[in-house]
């Protein structure tokens, strides 16, 4: 009983003794072991699904470079989809890429012209296996089962680092956006305001995102109208209504108040995810095979300086190459054939005339 006593003191001295410094560190070592419990349980459960599969009649497994795709057999052509996505994989994440021999695809193809049960096959992607090869090496890029990044970088981004399958169309959209979005900064990274640009790709460390994101009353204004109207308008019984009206009437007080009563992580960003991928995708071509591995082994790290150590390069020049590319994305104008503004008056007299002969324009 007595060395009981004496083991709980002991205990309660040695957390008394934890400075703040080390809770973040133990806080950090608690999430890290979370995913590998996670992953280790996904992998058991992988396991089991083909221990059933093999009992059930047999599987194949595909190799491409690193990549594995377990399969139960069929005609698809899983194979040429592998050595298309595969190049792609590697080079986005070079050397981690190696990881994907124990983390494989589990892929289930099914007879589509049959009303046979479909294979059942625990945690695998089920698809018909007519499928043509560039549909399942889309399916591949879009569901690599690399490595979850840590909470802070998928936090930041908005979900995981995949290929951009259209690269292209992605930075003419993120263009339009910088164009279009109701944020001070993002307009201003449009005009050439590199710090502006970092604080529209949230990569600032300001405790008041609000006011960083968001500086002008018009700005939240439109915000709370625009995005959060029918949430303030219904949560709680309506107990945010009159500030919603307030706001309307132009209270900038009003406006500010709601956005701050938002829950954590709901403030929306001034872009989107597909211009923060962009951003990652340019630091790990700038920064060759280790990029990746880089930016995955800092998990501490502010995410500006995790990408700027991935690239090779400063956060500023990351940035700035990131909106040379973006501006130069700038999507074709619509240009109209000489005959089309005549079209246009022909069909307008035509729609007139229809409408004119209507009975609902007659006097009786």
């Amino acid at each position: 009983m007595c060395s009981g006593r004496w083991a709980l003191a002991l205990l309660a001295a040695s957390v008394g003794t934890l400075s703040a410094q080390d809770v973040p560190r133990l806080q950090a070592r608690a999430d890290s072991l979370l995913r590998e419990w996670r992953r280790a349980s996904a992998v058991a459960d992988m396991v089991d699904s083909l221990n059933h599969t093999r009992a059930a009649g047999g599987t194949d497994t595909i190799r491409v470079g690193a990549l594995r795709i377990v399969t139960n057999p069929s005609p698809a052509r899983l194979r040429e989809a592998a050595a298309r996505a595969w190049p792609v994989i590697d080079s986005l994440y070079g050397s981690e890429a190696q990881q994907l021999a124990q983390r494989p695809y589990l892929i289930a193809p099914y007879d589509p012209d049959t009303n046979s049960p479909k294979p059942m096959r625990r945690g695998a992607i089920q698809v018909p296996w007519d499928q043509d090869v560039a549909s399942l090496a889309m399916l591949l890029l879009t569901t690599v089962p690399i490595g979850r990044p840590d909470p802070a970088l998928q936090d930041w981004l908005g979900g995981s680092v995949l290929p951009i399958i259209h690269p292209v169309q992605a930075r003419a959209a993120v263009y339009v956006l910088l164009v279009t979005a109701p944020s001070q900064a993002a307009r201003s990274c449009f005009l050439g305001a590199i710090s502006d640009c970092r604080n529209a790709l949230a990569l600032g460390e300001s405790p008041d995102p609000l006011q960083q994101w968001y500086p002008s009353a018009g700005e939240r204004r439109a915000l709370v109208l625009r995005s959060f109207a029918e949430y303030f308008g219904y949560s709680d019984h309506g107990a945010g209504k009159p500030a919603l009206q307030s706001c309307g009437a132009g209270s900038d007080a009003a406006c500010t108040e709601l956005l701050r009563s938002l829950p954590p992580g709901a403030l929306p960003r001034p872009l989107t995810y597909d211009a923060r991928a962009a951003l990652v995708h340019i630091a790990l071509r700038l920064g060759g095979r280790e990029a990746y591995h880089r930016l995955v082994a800092t998990p501490g790290e502010p995410i500006a300086d995790r990408l700027a150590g991935a690239a090779g390069v400063s956060v500023d020049s990351l940035v700035a190459q990131w909106r040379s590319e973006i501006m130069a994305a700038r999507p074709a104008p619509v240009t109209l054939p000489p005959w089309g503004p005549w079209a246009a008056l022909g069909w307008t007299a035509v729609f007139a005339v229809c409408a004119l002969r209507s009975s609902r324009w007659r006097v009786s």
